[in-house]
């Protein structure tokens, strides 16, 4: 697959993203249709997604290989938040935007970006190991050095119901229950599978058009004229992977072992950042600021990714 094959499949997603943002600016969905909606995607569509991507058929090499990529995508998680952490330490701002600056460096949009992104250009089988491998660490880790980080500057945390929040997040109940249907070989029967299938391919559409609808709510005029939304966005999206992938490389790993984390870890700030922000009372105009402007720029820098890692 060329650049621009893959650029084409990108961009459909983005112009999803325009189709969001429009709808939010223009009132058509409202602040409590937002929250409803992507409350839509988070628990019905995106599970429904999650777990028909785990329904292949059992194999030892399979799971094997999925591990592995879960031990590489943790791993990479302690780096990015090693050096995001010393990076964070030379910007001018206030400790609880440090914070958010630094959990947007790295945290993702694994659900809402990097499945859809994963099944258009890589497929099923991809999105198998991107559920799996690089999903459950990423839900970990959000919910639990992406809450704490957020909310330690103004005195709230999620630590009270961190266990909870972690083992009944959307994301981690959908991941266990596929993948015990994995392990044990059980298949969805009809038309329950049918059904799934159908809200399934919701998911792509709107989760992009929730994306669009939240940035809707940033000052677009303040982002593009930030030069330092430009700098932490880089870091998300180009920086670490591509350090990520010099590493992996250097082990000489080869096929999805390299090509899901590499991918996965290039998508723009994950939406959870703004929405942590908001809940926790700290900059969620900063954290919706970041995702728009990672998310501007993804659009360039997924295909060169994705054909880095494929070629």
């Amino acid at each position: 697959m060329d650049f621009f094959s893959i650029l084409q499949n990108v961009s459909v997603l983005f112009f999803l993203i325009i189709v969001g943002y429009i709808t939010g600016k223009t009132g058509i969905v409202s602040e409590n249709g937002q929250k409803e909606l992507s409350g839509l995607v988070l628990k019905v569509t995106m599970p429904a997604t999650i777990i028909l991507a785990l329904q292949l058929d059992f194999t030892m090499e399979r799971f094997i290989t999925a591990l592995k990529i879960m031990l590489i995508v943790f791993l990479s998680y302690v780096g990015m938040i090693v050096l995001s952490k010393l990076a964070s330490n030379f910007y001018k701002v206030d400790d609880g935007q440090r914070d958010v600056i630094q959990v947007a460096k790295v945290l993702p949009n694994t659900s809402f970006m990097g499945y859809p992104v994963v099944l258009a250009i890589l497929g099923r089988e991809a999105l198998f190991y991107a559920v799996l491998g690089a999903g459950l660490i990423f839900e970990i880790v959000a919910w639990t050095y992406g809450t704490y980080n957020i909310g330690r500057s103004t005195g709230k945390d999620f630590k009270d119901n961190l266990i909870k929040n972690i083992l009944l997040s959307p994301g981690i109940l959908s991941i266990l229950i596929g993948f015990l249907l994995f392990i044990l070989s059980i298949d969805i029967p009809e038309p329950i599978y049918t059904t799934m299938s159908i809200l399934s391919q919701a998911t792509s559409p709107l989760a992009m058009i929730v994306v669009g609808i939240i940035l809707s709510r940033s000052d677009i005029v303040k982002c593009i004229t930030s030069i330092r939304l430009y700098i932490i966005s880089l870091f998300r999206i180009l920086i670490f992977p591509l350090v990520i992938y010099l590493v992996l490389n250097v082990f000489q790993l080869t096929g999805m072992e390299i090509v899901i984390p590499v991918v996965m870890l290039s998508m723009p700030t994950a939406a959870y950042v703004a929405m942590f922000s908001t809940n926790l009372s700290n900059d969620a105009n900063l954290a919706s600021q970041i995702v728009f402007i990672s998310s501007l720029l993804s659009i360039f820098t997924i295909p060169f990714i994705v054909l880095l890692v494929t070629r």
